[in-house]
């Protein structure tokens, strides 16, 4: 009886742990988090705000990237205190890059400001900021990242 007991403890156990190890392997997909945030920013008719994300070293590993972008338009003001309103926002689909390999998009100007915010499974991906001249190509603003 005793004998019995233990071969189905064992038994039991053995089932639960590979359940456990089912559940970690299905449940093992990254998800993209928030990498850099270029706050709300404010651009002339004529700019555009230009996002360039580099995998990083040769040598490393791949990674997938998105950009979400948000436009903004003035709300009101309040003291000279202008409240902004979340008028649009989209997400790029995941981009994956591997080593060695950059992604970039250009975000137009908008009513009164703009918002890029890089997502990406690699926090150690390089990203950078620029505002450009739409006709003449030429860099207004370069935006330090983190």
């Amino acid at each position: 009886m005793k004998r019995k007991m233990t071969l189905t403890l064992v038994l039991t156990t053995s089932m639960l742990l590979s359940l456990i190890g089912f559940a970690e392997t299905v449940q093992g997909q990254q998800r993209l988090k928030p990498i850099d945030d270029t706050g709300v920013i404010t651009l002339d008719t004529n700019e555009m705000l230009r996002l360039t994300v580099a995998a990083g070293d040769v040598n490393g590993d791949g990674c997938e990237v998105q950009f979400r972008q948000a436009g903004y338009v003035q709300g009101g003001v309040n003291n000279g205190v202008y409240k902004l309103m979340l008028t649009s926002q989209s997400t790029s689909p995941k981009i994956t890059l591997m080593p060695g390999e950059a992604a970039s998009i250009d975000i137009d100007s908008y009513s009164w400001g703009v918002r890029a915010i890089v997502l990406s499974d690699n926090p150690n991906v390089r990203v950078s900021a620029m505002i450009v001249n739409k006709t003449t190509g030429n860099i207004i603003a370069i935006l330090i990242a983190k």
